[in-house]
């Protein structure tokens, strides 16, 4: 009788276990931390490895860059496809920049529609789907210019400023990397273009925000997943149940 009762506590233990652990696992993946890389050195060259080794996989690239100064003859804010499908703006407009005033921005990502605005101007796509869980935050200056992103938050969470400048330098490039993130995500910040004297043009001064997934980062189990693996321990349990119940009997 002594091994019933011993065997009934063990399996009460193993499914109160079991719950525990799948009610951590089916949690919204936006409660998972996210991690900030420093990325002191890293290179356009380094970048361009991660996506020729399958390291990183962009999904869509929000850009902000000089452009023409709101001109005809390009554009100044874009949604971009990835890199391996030539980089090509889906969704563009011109915007004037004003010398060195910052102005507010956000990018949001739903898991299906991208929202990115820039002091009031939106630009959307629904061109991209699917989960996400690595960012690169890119800044480039040349030709005495700097370019400024302040104030960065991720889903309310500061993660402090990035910015590139090339004021006697031929040009600056720096990168900032959030990584083990999930959609959906809205990020936030202030952003800056300034030029000495005449301006850079095009995507010689900008920045990129780009969105996509990395075969290194950690992986959550899918719900499903989780829930196979409890229902074969409570089934593993009840076979121990019926073994043990038959030792004692």
């Amino acid at each position: 009788m002594l091994r019933v009762r011993k065997s009934i506590n063990y399996s009460k233990s193993l499914i109160i276990l079991g719950l525990a652990t799948l009610g951590l696992f089916v949690a919204p993946h936006s409660a998972k931390a996210l991690t900030l890389v420093n990325q002191t050195g890293f290179t356009d060259t380094d970048f361009e490895n991660l996506i020729n080794q399958g390291q990183f996989n962009e999904l869509f690239v929000a850009e902000g860059r000089i452009g023409d100064l709101s001109g005809t003859a390009t554009y100044e804010l874009s949604i971009n496809d990835d890199v391996k499908k030539g980089a090509n703006p889906l969704e563009q407009q011109q915007y004037a920049w004003e010398n060195n005033k910052p102005v507010d921005f956000s990018l949001e990502y739903t898991g299906s529609t991208v929202n990115y605005t820039v002091d009031g101007k939106l630009l959307s796509s629904n061109a991209f789907n699917g989960p996400v869980n690595d960012i690169f935050i890119r800044t480039f200056a040349s030709n005495n210019s700097a370019v400024s992103l302040t104030n960065l938050a991720f889903n309310g969470e500061g993660i402090g400023d990035l910015g590139s400048s090339s004021l006697g330098i031929g040009s600056d490039v720096d990168y900032l990397r959030i990584r083990e993130i999930s959609d959906p995500f809205v990020i936030t910040g202030k952003t800056s273009l300034f030029w000495a004297a005449t301006p850079p043009r095009n995507s010689q001064l900008a920045y990129q925000i780009k969105v996509g997934g990395s075969s290194s980062s950690t992986s959550v189990p899918e719900p499903g997943t989780v829930g196979a693996i409890f229902l074969a321990t409570v089934a593993g349990i009840g076979y121990g149940r019926r073994k043990k119940v038959k030792v004692a009997s």
